[in-house]
Formats: structure tokens, sequence, C-alpha cells
């Protein structure tokens, strides 16, 4: 395996931990595909060097933090959701009924 792997995923992850921090969802999926397409290339490659192995290991924080990142935004979503519609029902405003659309595309946080 070339180095081009290792060094797209390190600025894949600096993109990434800036697009969730816009909360621009279209982008994170894009980096989380390609994230997982990356470590397909990487785990192919192995046995890595010893180098490449510091590399990928010195890594594993950021893929954790981003990870944490996801998982807390989308926490919140469900709250603020869930707080959304209780609002809702309290009010006595009428649900207005959803339009139909292709089904979410759920993000992985598998790093």
């Amino acid at each position: 395996m070339s180095d081009d792997a290792l060094i797209e995923l390190e600025q894949l992850l600096r993109d990434e931990r800036e697009a969730i921090r816009r909360l621009d969802g279209a982008k994170v999926l894009a980096f989380a595909e390609r994230k997982e397409a990356l470590m397909h290339v990487i785990r192919k490659a192995l046995p890595l060097t010893a180098d490449q192995g510091a590399r990928l290991r010195a890594l594993t924080p950021l893929l954790r933090h981003n990870s944490v990142l996801l998982a807390h935004a989308r926490d919140i979503l469900r709250d603020a959701l869930k707080t959304a519609a209780q609002l809702e029902v309290s009010s006595g405003a009428k649900e207005q009924p959803r339009a139909a659309a292709a089904p979410p595309r759920l993000l992985s946080v598998r790093g």
C-alpha cells in the first residue's frame, strides 16, 4: 500500500470533524462512505510497515473523537425532535402530514 490512503484518511478526518461542526449531513455521509473505502484499502494492504502501523494507531483517537461527536449530534437531534413534537401536542397544533420521501440514509459511526 502506498501512503496515499493514510494521507487521505488523515485529511478526511479533519474535514469530517469540520463537517460535523457545521452540521453538513451530506458531507458527513460522503466522508463516512469514503472512510469505509479507505479502511478497506488499508486492510487489503496488511501487513503494514512499522511506520504505517504507527500512523494508523495515531489516527485511532481522531476516529474515536469524530465518532463521539456524531453520537452527541444524533442524541441532541433526537432530543430536539422529541421536544418539538411535545410542544406541538401541548399547543394543540395540528400535525402536518409528512411528504413521502426517500428512506433516510443512516450514518455509520464505525471507525
